[in-house]
């Protein structure tokens, strides 16, 4: 029981100076009911100078309101600073303005504790500053609901924007979609039209039989062209529908890696090309290795097709004790700047301090995600590449869907004239929890 001092009645500066040699007090007994109320569970995480934040300034408004003292900062001002650092910390509204309710709690239980100790203290003096500690309070609170007010409306107005963005995104990969298998629609045609032509020419009389030649030749040709087209299209229609799932197991890649190189050597060596393939004579990581076939194919057989001259390389290494790298290069045309435009401003070519084909600050390389556009217009292409594009959307739409299904990550540098770069990054192993997701992703694919 505490003792009283009944014949001292005691002025308002016995009171500040009470609640001022009690602010340690204070402050640890709101710490601790705050850890007592399971939904501020996030106080838990806090430092002490954390928790407590501002409010010992608050307190020190209040103070010199008792005093009838010029406060040294704006109560609403500093209120709303505790708010943001709140919201920061994220609680929500409600969590902040529990806290700051408990807070007045225990001031009022401070001044009734007083009362008890001087109980002959005027009356109307503590009702006096029980009225400034519940103002005070108040405008803690209300400054802390105008902040959270203020930071939700711009939260809102961000997710609005951000919501219209991913609108004109999907709406500009619904058109990038559409111009592909338009592209798709009328390579095919002009495949057919030959295939067409030439059949027509095979059933002349007559015809000398080096031209009859020929155009056997360029029947299979194209009858091999279309053949890869159509294939391919369903390929990409049962990746997006999700009727894929990779089938992970543990091997070792580089054999796979070599030989697919070695099945490169005869188209390289009929287009004069040099190709090159060197990595770690053993890697042994977990893949899908059709799937890594394909990715690797797909872009083999793009740089295959679209370099003139020059060089192709197939490398591969390890990146850490999580991932893997393979990479395709070669010194070919590049890729357009425009390869980009669908997502406009994030794209834009930068040159990065880690980039691989930048020689120059003054010569942008393009670092791109996986959902970049890949229908390169043809007049940007060589002569060989305006010859053979077909199809070339599908292909690098294929890889990007299959990176998807193997959690890998592509990116891609090009400088024009130079040359492009496709680096694959991949998972050394994959996870239970991975392996899931890819199942559930599949599923919500079919469902769409």
């Amino acid at each position: 029981m505490e003792p009283t001092h009944a014949d001292n009645p005691q002025p308002l500066s016995a009171i500040t100076a009470y609640l001022f040699a009690q602010r340690e007090t204070i402050l640890n007994r709101w710490r601790t009911v705050c850890q007592e109320d399971a939904t501020l569970a996030k106080g838990l995480t806090l430092s002490r100078e954390e928790f407590n934040d501002l409010l010992p300034l608050i307190l020190d408004m209040l103070e010199a309101r008792l005093l009838e003292k010029t406060p040294q900062a704006d109560p609403a001002l500093t209120a709303q600073a505790h708010g943001l650092h709140r919201w920061q910390k994220s609680f929500t509204l409600i969590d902040t303005m529990r806290e700051v309710s408990y807070l007045t709690q225990i001031l009022y239980s401070e001044l009734k504790r007083f009362q008890t100790l001087f109980p002959q203290t005027d009356a109307q003096l503590l009702l006096d500053v029980n009225q400034h500690i519940s103002q005070i309070m108040q405008e803690a609170m209300e400054g802390s609901v105008i902040k959270y007010d203020e930071l939700q409306r711009l939260e809102a107005i961000q997710r609005s924007a951000t919501l219209q963005q991913v609108v004109e995104k999907m709406t500009a990969l619904s058109q990038e979609r559409t111009t592909i298998l338009r592209a798709s629609a009328h390579d095919l045609q002009g495949g057919l039209g030959i295939i067409n032509g030439a059949a027509y020419m095979l059933k002349l009389e007559g015809l000398p039989d080096d031209q009859r030649e020929q155009y056997l030749d360029m029947l299979s040709r194209n009858l091999a062209s279309v053949e890869g087209m159509l294939t391919n299209l369903m390929d990409l229609s049962r990746l997006e529908a999700g009727e894929e799932k990779p089938e992970f197991k543990s091997m070792d890649v580089a054999p796979l890696l070599h030989e697919m190189a070695r099945s490169g050597q005869a188209l390289a060596a009929e287009r004069k090309l040099a190709l090159r393939a060197e990595g770690p004579a053993s890697l042994l990581i977990e893949t899908d290795p059709i799937k890594l076939q394909r990715i690797v194919q797909n872009l083999l057989l793009n740089a295959l097709k679209y370099t003139a001259d020059g060089f192709i390389s197939i490398s591969w290494a390890l990146e850490n004790d999580a991932r893997w790298i393979v990479s395709i290069q070669n010194s070919g045309p590049g890729l357009p700047s425009t390869l980009a435009g669908v997502l406009g401003d994030q794209l834009k070519p930068t040159v990065e301090a880690t980039s691989v084909l930048s020689v120059d600050a003054a010569e942008p390389v393009s670092a791109l995600p996986l959902n970049v556009p890949t229908v390169p217009p043809t007049e940007q292409l060589s002569e060989r590449g305006r010859q053979t594009y077909q199809g070339e959307g599908i292909g690098l739409q294929i890889v990007k869907r299959l990176c998807e299904l193997l959690s890998a990550s592509m990116e891609i540098e090009s400088i024009t004239g130079r040359g492009t770069l496709f680096r694959i990054r991949l998972p050394i192993r994959y996870t239970t929890k991975q392996i899931e997701g890819e199942q559930i992703n599949a599923g919500k694919d079919r469902q769409g």
